[in-house]
């Protein structure tokens, strides 16, 4: 809007001070210099100029061009070919600018930010500045010169940015039609955050730019890298931009792209398609309405994003009716569409190694609530996800984050701090707790003979660039109970029944497994899971294994032992191993370790006696583990010696 201001006055004073003045040479070196003191850069008007007298009177000039800073690409901010204007005197003469046609010759104008954040479209200071500025940015939209019919003939506006990786290029155009139903294009192409942009743009023509009672119509459709949005609506006021009132739709393969383009930080999903109302509040732009599709999982709800402080602030209440549990994985620094697309230690590997984006961690706060209605996963129907989304300077903090799952639900907090550090840190607390295996087995054939009630915690803590780094040196803990259960035959037959009855497992053809407790204690050191306790009690036997598991190498390296409460006289209690990668586990009977047949009971004490810490942690109530109770209690009347 300022720059049709500035030809206006251009105009203006040429045509004054030439009717002054009679001489259109010195004229034109008048107004040269006038402009080059104001703007601190040279300008030039190289070509002819003439004033045509009459009503309109015609200006005509050449050449015109104004300076770029030393360190610019190209030696000149803006160049005019040529500058065509009429201008009805008797407005003229009274200070208003009315101008029939204006028709602008090969105009030119390149914008560039160097490495340093320096741009060229900031003048340097000058007394008169304020004064200029005052005089040239309109504050509303009748403040705009009466320019009937505005004429672009091979515009070309260029926009560099180094650091954002940013190179467009774009022919800028007018439409003529009728004079109330004129258009101005913008076609451009290039680079845009190192993907390759195309764009094309559409507004109404000056006479809806100064029409302060119609809307200003607005069409823009453009497409960065696999990314692509259209936005169609009109805003009441364009130069102050108030009553915007816009649609917008955005679409694309992957949300991860939407970071380098708006600066909001998203992360890597299955394709998207979102659309919703966009409007406006002094410095906050709101995204009303917000439906649409992420991969597998439906999404509404409103997002609003602030540009008034020093980073931009997203606030948002979004939801899903349909989440597909493989939609979040993006957020541990993984991939919903396999191992194949995203980054691993090494062959073989699963954990990811995807490096944790600081950048983009520190380029915005947020503080947005997501609720999800149904969460689907491959591995069992869950109820519901509740997660509030804070991110302030850096500091990422999930609270709460509480996911349904089997008629109770597992809770707690997630940090990861990346505040004036090179390597972020993460630090996690959750709770397990009421999970019962009916429920959590529910919709699927296993869930008539599942049973027991689970509960557990899990506490982690560690540091690196990649989610992958962190969890091998991370330390912490892991623990996990489930009293009075029962395993399902199809699910027993899916765990190998030879190998469960090597351990002296007693296995009843097409009946549940039962089991009195099972119990799972681990300690993480500098990425090594440690087992204190893991034990299976079983109406027959104790199973019990040793080992550890290695988050750093991502290898399995467990022991798996049964022994008999009662001699057991066909029992052959062949030890099993579980060795192998998380990618590709390795179950083997190890014949070697192989005990004696009808071996007798093992010393409970010595076996047990280290659940009695994991159940105080885990413990939700004694009522809700009996048996495991039980177990830790008989353990502890043998004294550690041995059952006859």
């Amino acid at each position: 809007m300022a720059v049709l201001k500035w030809i206006g006055l251009l105009l203006l004073g040429l045509v004054v001070v030439g009717l002054a003045l009679f001489t259109w040479v010195d004229m034109r070196g008048f107004a040269a210099r006038q402009a080059s003191a104001a703007l601190g850069r040279e300008v030039a008007i190289d070509g002819p100029l003439t004033v045509t007298l009459g009503d309109p009177i015609h200006v005509h000039s050449e050449g015109v061009r104004v300076a770029n800073p030393e360190w610019a690409t190209e030696k000149s901010f803006a160049t005019l070919k040529a500058l065509d204007a009429d201008l009805r005197l008797w407005p003229l003469l009274r200070g208003v600018l009315d101008i029939p046609t204006l028709q602008l010759t090969q105009p030119v104008l390149d914008l560039e930010k160097n490495e340093r954040g320096e741009n060229n479209w900031s003048f340097p200071p000058d007394p008169r500045k304020e004064a200029v500025k005052k005089a040239v940015e309109p504050d509303t939209r009748h403040e705009i010169p009466i320019i009937e019919r505005l004429l672009i003939t091979d515009g070309r506006v260029r926009y560099r940015d180094p650091v954002q990786a940013i190179d467009v290029d774009s022919t800028m155009s007018s439409v003529t039609a009728q004079p109330e139903r004129d258009q101005v294009a913008l076609n451009g192409q290039g680079r845009f955050a190192g993907k390759d942009l195309t764009m094309q743009a559409k507004g109404g023509g000056l006479s809806f730019l100064r029409n302060s009672t119609e809307p200003y119509p607005v069409l823009i459709e453009a497409t960065v890298g696999k990314t692509s949005a259209t936005v169609e609506g009109s805003i009441k006021d364009p130069v102050s931009l108030d009553g915007v009132d816009l649609s917008v739709t955005l679409r694309g393969d992957d949300m991860a792209e939407i970071f380098p383009i708006f600066g909001i930080p998203t992360p890597k999903t299955r394709p998207y398609s979102l659309s919703s109302h966009l409007g406006r509040n002094g410095a906050v732009w709101n995204f009303e309405g917000m439906q649409g599709k992420v991969g597998e999982s439906d999404l509404d709800g409103s997002v609003a994003v602030d540009l008034s402080g020093e980073r931009p602030r997203v606030t948002g209440d979004l939801s899903s009716k349909r989440l597909a549990a493989l939609d979040l994985v993006g957020f541990t620094g993984a991939s919903p569409r396999g191992r194949e697309d995203y980054p691993t230690k090494g062959r073989g590997r699963i954990l990811p190694a995807t490096t944790i984006d600081l950048g983009m961690l520190r380029a915005a706060d947020m503080d947005v609530h997501f609720h999800g209605q149904r969460v689907e996963a491959p591995f069992a129907p869950l109820d519901s996800l509740d997660a509030r989304i804070r991110l302030d300077d850096g500091l990422l903090h999930l609270e709460p984050l509480t996911l349904g799952v089997g008629g109770g639900q597992i809770g707690g907090v997630v940090l990861l701090d990346s505040r004036e550090r090179k390597t972020p840190t993460l630090k996690a607390t959750l709770k397990i707790t009421h999970v019962t295996l009916t429920e959590l087995f529910r919709g699927t054939q296993f869930a008539k003979d599942m049973g027991g009630t689970l509960t557990g915690h899990v506490e982690l803590a560690g540091s690196g660039p990649t989610m992958a780094d962190i969890l091998a040196v991370a330390n912490g803990k892991i623990g996990v109970v489930i009293d009075g259960g029962r395993l399902s035959s199809l699910a027993v037959k899916g765990l190998k029944t030879n190998l469960l009855e090597t351990l002296g497992v007693v296995v009843a053809g097409s009946q549940p497994l039962p089991f009195n407790c099972f119990v799972t204690d681990m300690t993480i050191e500098k990425g090594m899971l440690k087992t204190k306790a893991l034990v299976l009690d079983t109406p027959e036997t104790l199973v019990i294994g040793s080992g550890g598991i290695s988050l750093k190498d991502e290898r399995l390296d467990l022991l798996i032992e049964g022994h008999s409460k009662q001699p057991q006289l066909f029992a052959t209690h062949v030890p099993v191993m579980v060795r192998g990668s998380f990618r590709d586990p390795d179950i083997s009977l190890d014949p070697s370790e192989s005990a004696a047949r009808g071996a007798a009971a093992v010393a409970l004490g010595v076996l047990l006696t280290p659940l009695a810490s994991l159940l105080a942690l885990a413990d939700t109530g004694a009522s809700e583990q009996p048996h495991c109770q039980k177990l830790v209690r008989d353990a502890q009347k043998t004294g550690g010696g041995r059952q006859k």
